[in-house]
């Protein structure tokens, strides 16, 4: 009988988590596609607008197939990447204790859209110990609700995830301001005695490579990590 009720319980749990975790990621597929045309889309506004002004000025669009996107401008790449899982919060977080996630726990699972910033040096040089910074991170539930967690204004301007959907006009917002992000946070020279020592396979890898390992170095934990204010 105790071995009835288990398979029962399988049953059970294939029908209800299994199969919403499955439609949260087409769900968030989906969204990811609207990100890729929005950004695709500011990609074309800004080569148009900024045709006449500088030739030395690179903007291009890249689609790197059903996971990844970017958006080199200049001397920084934004990548887009949807993570093929998905995820549900810690019991602590304050998203289980909004009243919509409570009427439906379900509404907690979510996919994730990271936001990434890498030097555009980084990546036409394969510098692979370069390190590129986590800008913001796009949860999305199976009806579309969202919530951002990240740096600057992406921190705190979209953090209602009880709200609604996703819109095409907060795609944009969120895509231009991660972009402002990117080129608002410069590349700082390392103090010298970090640098002073190298050994001779870095040099040799510095060699092959055009260059010294380089990142936009960043020490911070995000807004919503540290207050867990989601509302």
């Amino acid at each position: 009988m105790e071995e009835v009720e288990s398979y029962k319980h399988i049953l059970t749990l294939l029908e209800n988590k299994a199969s919403v975790k499955q439609q949260i990621f087409k769900t968030t597929s989906a969204v990811f596609n609207q990100f890729k045309q929005v950004l695709n889309e500011i990609c074309l506004d800004m080569q148009a607008d900024f045709a006449g002004k500088s030739q030395l000025v690179e903007i291009s669009y890249s689609d790197r197939g059903d996971f990844e996107v970017q958006l080199k401008f200049s001397g920084d790449v934004l990548i887009l990447s949807m993570h093929s899982n998905v995820f549900c919060f810690p019991p602590e977080h304050e998203v289980n204790k909004l009243k919509y996630v409570q009427e439906d726990p379900y509404r907690q699972y979510c996919g994730i859209i990271h936001i990434h910033n890498f030097l555009a040096d980084s990546l036409k040089y394969n510098r692979g110990s370069d390190v590129g910074n986590l800008i913001g991170r796009i949860f999305i539930n199976k009806e579309e609700h969202f919530f951002v967690d990240g740096q600057s204004q992406l921190g705190f301007l979209f953090n209602s995830f009880h709200k609604g959907k996703l819109q095409k006009e907060q795609i944009r917002k969120i895509l231009e301001l991660a972009i402002i992000y990117c080129m608002d946070f410069d590349l700082l020279t390392p103090p010298f005695e970090n640098v002073r020592f190298i050994s001779l396979e870095e040099k040799q890898y510095m060699g092959s490579t055009s260059g010294y390992p380089t990142s936009k170095q960043l020490g911070y934990k995000f807004k919503a990590e540290l207050e867990n204010k989601v509302n």
